[in-house]
């Protein structure tokens, strides 16, 4: 079961519910929805006095998963409870949306130059598959080895090798930099490069970063979803703890970042203005 949590801020009162407010500090609503096997708990807690009982939210999760989804806002600590992360399921979405786009875009092989930023060579199967799209690819990590056997590994059986590095000027020029983990190093990049990651950098990155990808809610689970609860968390949290694995073939039709957003096409015209 997962457990969703909102805060509603009722705190704006008259005088005689002011009153009544230092009685009944809060109130709890919970409403169970369910589909298949699947059930998703939402918890409304509206405060209308004094700080959240994180103890009352806590006996409502007793013999459930105590790892919740809520609003980034709402601070966890001091509570028993974890806030969901769900950066699994975005990094699947990443890998998808990107094969999905150099797919649709037909762009010789040839003429785009894609560079892999992987440090901790934790998605390697990626790098392969972008091999399909590209002969000019460019691997960098704090694990070259590993991906100089795995270069070879797939020169034996496909015939295409990547270039591999431990140095982050090595991933420019570029046309796309593809990076499944957060950017830790300043990275020499341009102003118009498109960076696709799953996080905001966490040095400077010039360029057009790109940082979620959506996709349709399948209709079989529409009834779990909630207007107070992002689409994609949730998909996440269904993939993530509820092991719906077929989830991990949706494909984004959208991408975006920092305000922005971005239909498939309209990426492809970018990649394409810039092979």
């Amino acid at each position: 079961m997962l457990t969703v949590l909102k805060i509603t801020n009722d705190t704006n009162l008259g005088t005689g519910k002011k009153i009544i407010s230092l009685f009944k500090p809060y109130q709890i609503k919970t409403e169970l929805r369910k589909c298949d096997d699947v059930e998703v708990n939402y918890i409304n807690y509206i405060l209308r006095h004094g700080n959240i009982r994180f103890d009352k939210l806590y006996n409502c999760c007793i013999g459930k998963r105590k790892t919740i989804l809520c609003d980034n806002k709402i601070s966890l600590e001091g509570s028993r409870l974890k806030r969901f992360t769900g950066i699994i399921f975005k990094k699947i979405m990443l890998d998808n949306f990107i094969c999905s786009i150099l797919e649709k875009a037909n762009i010789p092989p040839t003429d785009i130059k894609i560079s892999y930023y992987d440090p901790g060579a934790e998605n390697p199967a990626l790098a392969e598959r972008l091999l399909s799209y590209c002969t000019n690819l460019t691997v960098v990590s704090d694990m070259p080895r590993f991906y100089e056997n795995e270069s070879e590994r797939i020169a034996k059986t496909r015939g295409a090798l990547f270039t591999v590095n431990n140095d982050v000027s090595a991933l420019c020029p570029c046309d796309i930099l593809i990076a499944p983990t957060i950017i830790k190093k300043p990275v020499p990049t341009s102003s118009n490069n498109i960076i696709f990651t799953v996080y905001p950098p966490a040095s400077p990155v010039p360029g057009n970063i790109i940082t979620d990808y959506f996709c349709d809610f399948p209709e079989k689970y529409i009834s779990l979803t909630d207007d107070d609860i992002d689409d994609m968390y949730l998909l996440s949290a269904l993939y993530s703890l509820c092991g719906i694995d077929s989830l991990a073939e949706l494909i984004p039709h959208s991408c975006g970042g920092s305000g922005i957003k971005y239909s498939s096409d309209d990426i492809i015209r970018i990649i394409k203005s810039k092979c």
